[in-house]
């Protein structure tokens, strides 16, 4: 009914097509529940899609992340464009097609993407009449408020380096590339460079908030409520004021010179609002926060370890207990989540649990809810893509369990898999890759079969931050924020999979460190350490499909995970541990 209501509206007020992002006002990847109108108009619940909508008709872009689950949810009426597939157009395709010089298009500009409107406007016709208008509050009647959760400071012991450190390096950068002033919209990359935590995010300990960065000051936009005076007065104590949220848009549009803004990481009104010069280019915090410091890194393996402890702890109840209790999707993710809650310093998870049982796990991103929910027996396999938040650091591990017997093709995929995992683990490197050269590492073996996997195989980790963040990712094409020159203390997963619609879903992953391996006449050379401390499971593995290195590799992992966990486990779980680490 309500995408009735938004296309009524369309007519009454002569608008062609309204675009509707999964955005918020900071481009966040996931977003508060105030923020869900592309969920809440289409069905759809992906963490990444783009709906569309005509007066009588509507189209929804997702990636290949997503085609089976948004088949499934999508409402009635809303076409599903299979982003990158032959033959479907781009959104900007669409719209060039679709649209003439007397054609107006709407959005809501605090939720648009500043880059896309402006590749838009450049791509369309001049005469396009672009309508920035909020439709929502019109057809969503019990919208949810905006979270202003309490934020606080996050401890030094943590991370390392004050926040009045980080603006120094912010100011040498604006400085080197002769800019006055740097607008920051990013939740991820202000709570970096602040060091200010939230929970306006499920799931992303940021807060809702802008920060402006001067050559002799420093503001911080946040809601009232957020913060109380000792905040305050730490930040003024290092040159940092705190005004109110909305705010920012009136400060920014008295700039003067040149104000350095990452045109993919602002949205349209705030862009709209700026009148000096703009400098276009990734916040310079991107780069700095990707290479962790020691401190942090002494955090994350820790975080790593209790991680490591509690998901190792929850396989072998798994193992012991398939087949004889009650199992669901939704009671196992909560079961792991318990295991997770025992360990210190544990805050929540770091997304939402993806425990895909059987044929479900061929939905790439798959959510279980009360209609899907499977029940769990003792065959075939299950994948559980999980992580948690801790105050020392962020985890993500994907593992397949073995719940029962096999069939050829499953172990054959199965190891399959576990090859792309360990190549892209046990890369060696030259200083100067970018993601696009070590995809292949992964890849390889599955092109060598002909076959692949539609989503990257690792994107970059935060510290006590998002679960995905740049500017390094693996994957075989470009995109955007993604492409930078590995460097030794940036933390990234490895997560090959292999899906086979109708039957079933295979991923292994790990985070791995990247540190130095050495110098030789070609310059610098870098390889990976793994971080991720589980066991990969034995019981899909066919060992006539490895080669010796391959299995050196696994041996030397579980070699690995056996030394770091054992200690921590009792008699009985060190015993089954030493069995699914044995060598192979």
């Amino acid at each position: 009914m309500n995408m009735k209501e938004l296309q009524k509206l369309l007519k009454e007020n002569n608008i062609d097509y309204y675009i509707v992002p999964t955005d918020d006002d900071h481009q966040s990847e996931y977003v508060g529940d105030y923020y869900r109108v592309r969920e809440f108009l289409s069905g759809f619940t992906g963490s990444a899609g783009t709906l569309v909508v005509g007066q009588d008709d509507a189209y929804l872009w997702t990636d290949g992340r997503y085609f089976i689950q948004a088949a499934k949810q999508l409402k009635d009426g809303i076409q599903l464009m299979k982003m990158a597939e032959p033959g479907v157009p781009t959104i900007e395709e669409f719209l060039v097609q679709h649209l003439n010089e007397n054609s107006v298009l709407a959005f809501d500009p605090k939720v648009m993407t500043a880059r896309f409107v402006i590749d838009l406007e450049n791509a369309m016709d001049d005469n396009l009449e672009l309508d920035p208008v909020d439709f929502t509050d019109q057809v969503w009647h019990d919208r949810p408020e905006k979270s202003h959760e309490k934020a606080f400071i996050y401890d030094t012991k943590y991370h390392g380096v004050d926040a009045s450190i980080k603006l120094e390096d912010i100011r040498s950068y604006m400085d080197m590339n002769d800019c006055d002033a740097h607008l920051v919209s990013s939740l991820d990359d202000i709570a970096w460079i602040f060091n200010i935590r939230g929970n306006d995010i499920e799931y992303s300990p940021t807060v809702l908030a802008f920060a402006l960065i001067e050559k002799d000051q420093a503001t911080l936009y946040l809601q009232e409520g957020v913060y109380d005076d000792d905040m305050k007065d730490y930040y003024a104590s290092i040159g940092v004021s705190i005004k109110d949220y909305d705010a920012i848009y009136e400060d920014v549009s008295k700039l003067e010179g040149t104000l350095l803004v990452d045109l993919n990481a602002i949205n349209y009104a705030l862009y709209e609002s700026i009148n000096c010069e703009i400098a276009d280019g990734i916040n310079p915090s991107q780069y700095f926060k990707s290479t962790k410091n020691e401190v942090e890194i002494a955090n994350t393996k820790n975080a790593h370890l209790k991680d490591g402890v509690a998901v190792t702890r929850f396989m072998y109840w798994l193992k012991h207990n398939v087949g004889h209790i009650p199992m669901t999707e939704m009671s196992v993710a909560d079961k792991l989540e318990e295991y997770r809650r025992e360990q210190e310093l544990f805050l929540e998870p770091s997304f939402a649990t993806i425990c895909a049982y059987g044929t479900n796990g061929a939905i790439i991103h798959y959510q279980a809810t009360k209609e899907s929910n499977a029940t769990i027996n003792n065959k075939g396999m299950l994948m559980i893509d999980s992580g948690g938040q801790y105050l020392d650091g962020t985890t993500d591990i994907t593992r397949t369990f073995v719940l029962g017997d096999l069939s050829n093709e499953e172990r054959h995929d199965f190891t399959l898999v576990a090859k792309s995992w360990l190549h892209l683990m046990y890369a060696r490197f030259p200083h100067g890759m970018t993601g696009i050269n070590l995809d292949t590492y992964a890849r390889a073996p599955m092109w060598a079969e002909g076959k692949d996997f539609k989503h990257g195989t690792g994107h970059g980790i935060g510290h006590l931050l998002n679960v995905h963040e740049g500017p390094q990712g693996i994957r075989p094409k470009q995109r955007t924020g993604e492409n930078a020159v590995f460097e030794a203390g940036m933390i990234t997963s490895d997560e090959p999979g292999y899906y086979r619609e109708g039957h079933y879903g295979i991923r292994h992953e790990n985070e791995l460190l990247c540190v130095e391996d050495g110098e030789t006449e070609y310059g610098t050379f870098l390889r990976f350490e793994p971080l991720t401390y589980v066991p990969l499971d034995l019981d899909g593995i066919d060992t006539n499909m490895l080669t010796d290195e391959e299995k050196a590799m696994l041996n030397d992992y579980h070699q690995f995970v056996y030394e770091k966990i054992a200690p921590l486990l009792n008699d009985e779980e060190r015993e089954w541990l030493s069995i699914y680490t044995r060598e192979i």
